[in-house]
């Protein structure tokens, strides 16, 4: 008898082994796989955020080859996704802000793939030196009239000025990747200037209350390089071209 209820303990133990065995097990399994959804669905966002973005550069290309100059940002709180003009000219100063979707005849997307811009800017009296890009300016001497004033192939004019310049700390540009350019630094590895570049920002990985994930912020001019992976603490899509790479676009787009 004494043997007939230790072997029934022992099945009780068992069972309630197994059991807790089951639990742990469960919740190990329920967690990887709430896990590799949240991964899931982060690879679909940040896929979508990327198709967002190339489709701004198009947007941004058409304009330019329409107007002669880049878009001028949004410099609204909320972003409007109108330019911020002055006398239909880009305020001076203004070259932070939200891409400006209304202006260029697209729509305006929801607040979360709503992407910050900036544009290089940099004006100078004599015109055939002026960088300012958001600005519509005669560069290469077109009389007023001519099929050429203050078209295109002035922009190509400031994107080649741009080229020549050092980089300068207030324009945009770009600092490393973590990898072959370097460390994302934007205080110890400015890696180049570019004519503007696109940030789409995701979750706050940074966890600072901010959308735009660090060294990205809502009025700095330094991002890093496209390409960048997603880390721990940043998810941001970012979009660029050098003043060079956006010439020779604009050149092909040339009759």
């Amino acid at each position: 008898m004494h043997a007939t209820r230790s072997h029934r303990s022992a099945q009780k133990g068992f069972t309630f082994v197994e059991m807790a065995v089951v639990l742990v097990v469960g919740g190990l399994l329920s967690w990887a796989a709430f896990s590799a959804y949240d991964t899931v669905l982060d690879a679909k966002d940040r896929r979508q955020a990327q198709d967002m973005a190339r489709q701004v550069q198009s947007q941004l290309r058409a304009f330019a080859v329409r107007h002669g100059r880049l878009p001028c940002p949004d410099a609204s709180a909320a972003g409007t996704g109108l330019e911020s003009l002055v006398g239909g000219v880009c305020g001076t100063g203004n070259l932070i802000g939200w891409f400006p979707y209304v202006s260029v005849g697209a729509d305006l997307p929801v607040a979360e793939y709503r992407a910050r811009y900036a544009v290089y800017r940099a004006p100078n009296a004599s015109a055939p030196a002026d960088a300012d890009l958001a600005l519509n300016l005669e560069r290469s001497g077109d009389p007023l009239g001519h099929v050429n004033h203050r078209d295109v192939s002035d922009l190509i004019v400031a994107l080649n000025n741009v080229a020549g310049l050092a980089l300068a700390t207030d324009q945009p540009h770009l600092t490393g990747d973590g990898g072959v350019a370097g460390a994302v630094d934007c205080a110890t590895n400015r890696q180049m200037s570019v004519a503007y570049w696109l940030v789409v920002p995701l979750k706050d990985r940074s966890g600072d209350g901010e959308r735009l994930d660090p060294p990205q912020a809502s009025a700095g001019p330094c991002v890093f390089s496209p390409g960048t992976p997603v880390s721990a603490t940043n998810d941001d899509v970012v979009l660029s071209e050098s003043p060079t790479q956006l010439a020779g676009w604009l050149r092909k787009s040339l009759p």
